[in-house]
């Protein structure tokens, strides 16, 4: 491993944004330095545009925008995120360092300004193995915490098999009907979405509850389409009760559609064992290879210890394409 120097850049200047002032330009030259950093990481690439619409429509409030430059060159930038529903303690920072000024001391600069002006407890932020970020992190006086796996599903042709597996998960789910919308939940539907989405606090990296009120789910679907973001949602109902049991979300960016988000999928306790969050996912494929050919392929993320999750997304024919970490630390 690389023994890097982190003294300070000698020649830099760190200027300190609102993010509501990021123009089109601004935005490109950070997603230029975000795609350089991750240059050995096969996920999804922002573009300036995407950037742009993130800080307009934010689901959550970007809070401060540091960008170090020297000279004329945008080198490095930081923002930070302070969550308004749960982590009330945590101040979420992203950011990235052009490959060639990596190792002297951007990064500990940028971070400098980030512990002046947040007033919250924690640190919390996400590094890529591969990248440089990993081994600046922890020099940095930050802890790895949870550990993530993107995986990736092809929308090509499916395989031999795939037609074979969804029928069994239909019969195995038969007491269960699926139904599809494109778009932001209906009024009359929120009830039942406030309950599948807080689902996701069964799962292993939910280390707050995280609450969804049917207002949280507005804005935030609401924040989607301001995003240019198409949000494709299943949900699985008990035929014989009605009751929601299942659900799983993918949204796809109008601006760079090649590459599929997969929001969440859950089933809740007393429906599982029929294999409805296989089935909700075999589903999901089917649909984005019919109505959405110009989608390759969907990304999904896992925390590495989320045993039964992992296991479906086997079944399914997913393949590891990178790994990444979150890191926290005391301000």
């Amino acid at each position: 491993m690389t023994t890097r120097d982190y003294t300070y850049a000698a020649v830099m200047d760190i200027e300190r944004l609102e993010p509501g002032v990021v123009d089109l330009d601004l935005a490109e030259q950070l997603a230029a330095v975000q795609v350089a950093a991750m240059e050995s990481v096969p996920t999804r690439r922002p573009t300036g545009a995407e950037l742009l619409l993130q800080f307009e429509h934010s689901k959550e409030p970007h809070d401060s925008l540091w960008a170090a430059h020297e000279g004329e060159d945008l080198i490095g930038w930081a923002l930070t995120v302070e969550p308004q529903h749960e982590y009330l303690d945590t101040c979420f920072v992203l950011g990235a360092v052009a490959p060639a000024h990596q190792g002297s001391g951007i990064g500990r600069a940028l971070l400098g300004e980030v512990i002046s002006r947040t007033q919250r407890d924690r640190l919390r932020a996400r590094a890529w193995q591969g990248t440089a970020g990993a081994e600046a992190l922890p020099a940095l006086g930050f802890a790895p915490t949870l550990t993530h796996r993107v995986r990736r599903l092809s929308l090509a042709e499916p395989p031999p098999w795939w037609a074979q597996r969804g029928s069994e998960t239909e019969r195995e789910s038969a007491d269960y009907e699926l139904i599809c919308r494109v778009g932001p939940t209906p009024d009359e539907e929120l009830a039942e979405m406030v309950v599948l989405r807080e689902v996701i606090n069964d799962a292993p990296d939910a280390l707050e509850w995280e609450a969804y009120p049917a207002e949280r789910i507005k804005a935030y679907e609401q924040g989607l389409i301001v995003q240019q973001q198409t949000q494709y949602s299943i949900v699985a109902r008990h035929r014989a009760t009605g009751e929601p049991a299942g659900l799983t979300m993918a949204c796809v960016h109008e601006l760079a559609p090649e590459v599929a988000a997969q929001e969440d999928t859950s089933v809740l306790r007393d429906h599982r064992g029929h294999s409805l969050g296989l089935r909700l996912k075999i589903a999901m494929a089917d649909w984005l290879r019919t109505e959405r050919p110009d989608v390759r392929v969907v990304d999904t993320w896992n925390d590495t210890t989320n045993a039964p999750v992992l296991a479906v997304n086997e079944r399914l024919g997913t393949f590891v394409v990178a790994h990444s970490t979150v890191f926290v630390r005391a301000r």
